[in-house]
């Protein structure tokens, strides 16, 4: 009887080894994908459009520009979406010619990030070379008050353009900063996606050929591990053609923030995730930020006693 149990056993599980063995494995088994939009409140046609991606599409976080024109209009039809993971897009530049914005901190206290007209500096450059480290925090800090003022839960930190890190002694505030504020700081989340084609060497540095398809490409060739895709949707548009500068000419943004739109929003990739059983993350989903809250959890208890004795 045990000899039997034994083969039939034996059996089983040789069959079902040779089963798996011959069923395809989904090209995106394993794969953890996190999903950003970013610049929210930069332009009528980008909160559109990310609004879209989240509703139709595959995106699960979203990225705040606190000081833009649009960012109220944005949280009036964004904001209490549960389902976006929403942070603060850390701003110390206003780089298009035709739409500017200044700071959220009063200008007499944050006058080395400023311009002569008093926009925020419009290059890396010259933020690198004016911007203090102390002053560069009150604005942060007055961008991430206006955001969850305007009902946006912020649950992370991000950098626009990568500024931050140049400004001298701002990076390693910038971490205890996220910390004090019970932000991820997600500086060190998510790979880069391997075999992504890069346009900024292109003419015009267009997108070139079927964005769609490149991101399909490089999902497929992509092996198990956590990526992050970060896109700037928008419709290709008139609005969206005034933005630019002499570097990146507008024509050029508004093709390549459509095409953004669409690796979220665009059937085969909505079908491509679905079918191989990708995993769209938010930030506050993933391990590393899961380790980060723990040390500000504290705080929030500390913070609902205190609401709940008031």
């Amino acid at each position: 009887m045990k000899r039997r149990t034994f083969l039939q056993t034996s059996a089983v599980a040789w069959l079902g080894g040779w089963l798996a063995r011959q069923s395809p494995v989904a090209a995106g088994a394993g794969i953890r994908l996190i999903t950003r939009g970013d610049d929210l409140g930069c332009a009528r046609s980008l909160n559109r459009a990310i609004k879209e991606c989240y509703e139709r599409g595959i995106l699960k976080n979203c990225s705040v520009l606190a000081a833009t024109p649009y960012v109220e209009e944005a949280a009036k039809s964004l904001a209490k979406i549960k389902g976006i993971c929403f942070g603060l897009h850390c701003d110390l530049t206003s780089e298009w010619d035709n739409v500017r914005w200044r700071s959220v901190a009063p200008r007499e206290r944050v006058a080395s990030l400023l311009d002569k007209d008093g926009y925020l500096h419009q290059t890396n450059d010259a933020v690198w070379a004016n911007a203090k480290a102390e002053e560069a925090l009150l604005e942060l800090q007055a961008q991430l008050d206006r955001a969850r003022q305007l009902g946006f839960d912020i649950r992370y930190a991000d950098l626009h353009m990568g500024t931050v890190q140049r400004v001298p002694g701002l990076a390693d505030k910038f971490g205890v900063w996220c910390r004090e504020q019970r932000l991820i700081d997600t500086r060190s989340i998510g790979a880069r996606l391997p075999n992504m084609p890069n346009s900024w060497n292109n003419p015009g540095r267009k997108h070139a050929g079927d964005y769609v398809a490149n991101l399909i490409a490089a999902l497929q060739s992509a092996s198990a591990g956590e990526y992050l895709i970060v896109h700037h949707p928008a419709y290709d548009d008139a609005e969206t053609r005034k933005l630019g500068h002499p570097g990146y000419p507008g024509d050029s943004v508004a093709h390549n923030l459509n095409w953004e739109r669409l690796g979220y929003v665009d059937p085969r990739i909505v079908k491509f995730v679905k079918e191989q059983g990708i995993t769209l993350v938010r930030y506050d989903e993933t391990e590393a930020a899961r380790e980060q809250m723990k040390a500000f959890l504290p705080a929030a208890k500390g913070n609902a006693a205190k609401e709940r004795k008031a």
